[in-house]
């Protein structure tokens, strides 16, 4: 595994934790080193860092907030 691969693993503690938890796609990793991308793909599905989950939490966090307030009023 280059330098560079290194780096972007050390860097991003989304695809650190997710190599640690599944050290089994070093695998491929090592074989690869453009399937950094897939990994980053799929920690951020795991650990629901995609855009749509990020809507779907804001989208909790208002109805939260419309909750309080209608129990304050």
């Amino acid at each position: 595994m280059d330098n560079d691969t290194l780096n972007k693993i050390r860097n991003n503690p989304l695809i650190y934790h997710y190599l640690r938890e599944n050290s089994y796609e070093y695998k491929e990793l090592y074989r690869n080193k453009d399937y950094i991308k897939e990994i980053e793909k799929k920690a951020k599905i795991k650990y629901k860092e995609t855009i749509p989950d990020k809507i779907e939490q804001i989208g909790e966090k208002i109805n939260l907030l419309e909750s309080f307030m209608s129990i304050i009023k």
